[in-house]
């Protein structure tokens, strides 16, 4: 009769602690806009940025995108603009990594403090590994590695200062998880980008800014499109994909604003990976 008695009294505790709990869930709606908030988006004039950049536009946010081409930049606004979004474009070379600072703080005296940012910019070199140079693999590992950290540091010393919270959202690969053949250069790069990640989430995240990764299967992008355009690397890659197509920018651009949102406030530290099931294939 004890013991009962004591299963009661856990059982009201838990019962009272759920309904405190619940008394302070937002509508789902809520949670998963972003209103109100500025996100920055490099790699922003193209493929998966652009995507990326128009989704959380579209979701509220006043987007920064970055890229080298002010072209694409000025397109992607446009696009953007007539979604009934706003995107602000600022070029900028990511592997000036030293200048970071100073841009950040002018990108934020525009638009204000930032409150995500998602690293979509990213570079290919595909060569059999024998073949490759040291140049080959610093410059892949300057864009694909170097520049996300560095500027995601920059991003969360600001937002750390001020007491902000923070989701800062870098763009893995199926190289995160497996190997592939041909292009040793960029599954190192992608690899250390989910290490590092998890690092600045155990680092960052008792203070408020998480870090996730994003893991992508097969998009036919400018960085895909070399090897995509061959028909029979392209049969053999749909025909592993049990979803029966290649991946659209916005079926990542969905998971980015997931993942920038109050929606995801307890995932920090992930890799996940949007292929199609792929990988599980």
């Amino acid at each position: 009769m004890r013991q009962i008695r004591k299963m009661r009294s856990l059982d009201e505790n838990v019962r009272g602690g759920a309904t405190e709990a619940l008394a302070g869930i937002a509508m789902p709606s809520e949670d998963y806009r972003l209103t109100g908030r500025h996100i920055v988006v490099t790699g922003g004039g193209r493929g998966l940025g652009q995507g990326i950049a128009a989704s959380a536009a579209i979701a509220g946010a006043l987007v920064t995108i970055i890229a080298r081409s002010g072209a694409q930049l000025d397109e992607t606004a446009q696009l953007i603009a007539e979604a009934g979004g706003l995107a602000r474009p600022y070029p900028l070379d990511l592997s000036d990594t030293s200048a970071f600072r100073k841009h950040l703080e002018v990108i934020v005296e525009r638009n204000g403090p930032i409150d995500g940012v998602v690293h979509a910019a990213g570079v290919q070199v595909r060569k059999k590994a024998v073949e490759l140079t040291v140049d080959d693999w610093r410059f892949v590992q300057t864009m694909n590695l170097e520049a996300p950290f560095f500027l995601s540091q920059e991003i969360a010393r600001m937002q750390l200062d001020e007491k902000r919270a923070g989701s800062h959202v870098f763009i893995g690969s199926l190289n995160s998880t497996i190997g592939l053949a041909g292009v040793a250069p960029y599954a190192a790069s992608k690899t250390g980008l989910l290490g590092a990640a998890r690092s600045l989430s155990t680092e960052w995240s008792g203070r408020g800014v998480r870090a996730n990764v994003i893991g992508p299967g097969y998009f036919h992008t400018a960085m895909t499109d070399g090897l995509l355009s061959q028909a029979s690397d392209h049969e053999r890659i749909l025909g592993r994909i049990p979803m029966g197509r290649l991946g659209d920018p916005a079926d990542v651009g969905g998971l980015a604003v997931f993942l920038l949102s109050d929606a995801s406030r307890y995932i920090t530290g992930q890799l996940i990976n949007v292929d199609g099931g792929w990988l599980a294939s």
